[in-house]
């Protein structure tokens, strides 16, 4: 596997996309378990697309990397080019808005996880458009990562929680002043995403991805060897 740079040798990775579906799922199920208790507001619906148009850049693992590329070679052409396109630009401003004076590099497989965040909603902040989004709609909605899984209801993956509140950052613009009173517990299902980017790496911890990175990742035969038999990150 080919990303940002990099010569990603993969140990199993049927192995590791089928541990990712997993996650998926449980997710999944969670997330249904919440929307059918009516005191919960569940208010995600299709065709909004309201995050998928504003600000939709951000990090990926390697294995959510791995699914996206995946089905992003699956896309017809001429929308596979056209997202690979608009992707290769949102890598060029990400090249740009990464580096400040007096800030350390970003390497790719060694980026040091404050600092990448942070450079992440520089990006963010422009309010660029997911390349992938065709009309209002997902083009590979089935192979999307953890974090559009997430996005569409409370969930404490990506909030912040103190000792009286927590606070959900990456929530809906939907949800705004809607009272919640239960939330979709997913952070163990998070943490297992950089366990399986690790065991598919061979054991390598290459830290996280920016989704354009993930667009234009490129796979090939070379892609399904073991480290020993050649590629490295």
């Amino acid at each position: 596997m080919h990303i940002a740079g990099l010569s990603v040798a993969l140990v199993e990775p049927e192995a590791a996309l089928a541990s990712l579906e997993t996650i998926y799922g449980a997710f999944a199920s969670r997330a249904e378990e919440y929307a059918r208790d009516r005191r919960n507001p569940y208010l995600c619906r299709v065709a909004c697309s309201h995050c998928c148009k504003s600000g939709a850049f951000f990090a990926v693992t390697l294995v959510e990397a791995l699914r996206w590329a995946r089905a992003v070679a699956d896309l017809h052409e001429p929308l596979r080019t056209a997202a690979r396109s608009e992707a290769e630009s949102l890598v060029r401003a990400q090249a740009e808005l990464f580096h400040r004076p007096g800030e350390q590099h970003d390497v790719p497989g060694r980026r040091d996880e404050d600092f990448f965040s942070a450079r992440v909603t520089r990006v963010a902040s422009m309010g660029p458009a997911c390349p992938l989004l065709e009309g209002d709609l997902c083009s590979v909605y089935e192979g999307r990562p953890f974090l559009c899984r997430a996005y569409g209801c409370p969930v404490d993956a990506y909030s912040v929680e103190g000792d009286s509140a927590i606070v959900f950052r990456s929530l809906c613009h939907l949800y705004a002043g809607a009272h919640l009173r239960e939330f979709v517990r997913a952070r163990d299902l998070k943490l297992r995403l950089g366990e399986l980017s690790r065991q598919l790496a061979g054991g390598r911890d290459l830290g996280r991805f920016t989704s354009a990175e993930a667009i234009l990742a490129r796979l090939d035969a070379d892609s399904a060897t073991p480290p020993s038999a050649g590629g490295s990150a």
